[in-house]
């Protein structure tokens, strides 16, 4: 039958196309392991749509379940921001032509198109994305700071998206982070962006020195960083008018 892979936005924001295709699959699954959604959100489209919404476990998700669920059967994964974006699931669609299960994409807003956005950042300025993970008992990679260091070197901007797993990383705990990594302190006096919740009621966005950053509330999970490289006049007039005092 076919597999449909949906994006559900920064925020949980279905298209109308998504909304559409979803009233007309015979299954809905979702997977949540990359961004936390609240139930409450998943209940209401739940309602929507009159179906059952299933949660995967990211093993279930890399596994042949869907592919095999899609030989019989209309399925829909959603999928946080956009579907081959923030979370790569093109294996998915090299497993499903194979077997000949028909596919389809619905993109939505990413995180990697919004945080550039809402922090006044040109996207194209860009280099490479860096991540911070949680760090576990004989695990705490630093490899992620090295990409921002040659970012910064060739005057790009880096955006840092923080772990998610096995719960969502503090804004504060990433800032500590970052300090005890640079050991050069080449962002002592740097300042940068924090994201809280973007897209929400509620979402928050602080630009300054991480000194000053970690005296205030910076909101809540889930978090994004930016980190400005060469600054153009209209970005920096941008970032000026949210500086935090």
């Amino acid at each position: 039958m076919s597999l449909m892979l949906i994006g559900t936005g920064v925020a949980f924001d279905l298209t109308l196309s998504a909304i559409d295709e979803l009233k007309k699959c015979d299954e809905v699954y979702i997977e949540t392991y990359t961004n936390l959604i609240e139930n409450e959100k998943i209940a209401k489209l739940e309602q929507l749509l009159k179906k059952k919404i299933v949660s995967l476990e990211r093993n279930k998700v890399e596994s042949k379940f869907l592919i095999e669920r899609a030989k019989d059967a209309c399925v829909a994964l959603l999928v946080s921001g956009d579907p081959l974006i923030a979370t790569t699931h093109v294996s998915l669609l090299i497993d499903a032509k194979k077997v000949h299960v028909k596919t389809k994409i619905i993109h939505n807003s990413s995180i990697f198109s919004a945080a550039a956005g809402k922090a006044g950042l040109q996207i194209y300025k860009f280099g490479k994305t860096a991540s911070i993970p949680n760090p576990r008992q004989n695990y705490n990679p630093t490899s992620w700071f090295d990409i921002i260091k040659e970012n910064l070197k060739s005057e790009a901007h880096t955006l840092v998206l923080l772990d998610t797993e096995p719960q969502p990383m503090d804004a504060k705990v990433a800032l500590d982070l970052i300090e005890k990594t640079d050991k050069d302190k080449i962002l002592k006096n740097k300042k940068i962006i924090i994201l809280s919740r973007i897209g929400e009621d509620n979402e928050t966005i602080n630009y300054g020195e991480i000194k000053k950053l970690k005296e205030i509330d910076l909101g809540k999970p889930p978090f994004a960083i930016t980190i400005p490289g060469k600054l153009h006049m209209i970005e920096e007039e941008y970032l000026d008018e949210i500086e935090i005092s």
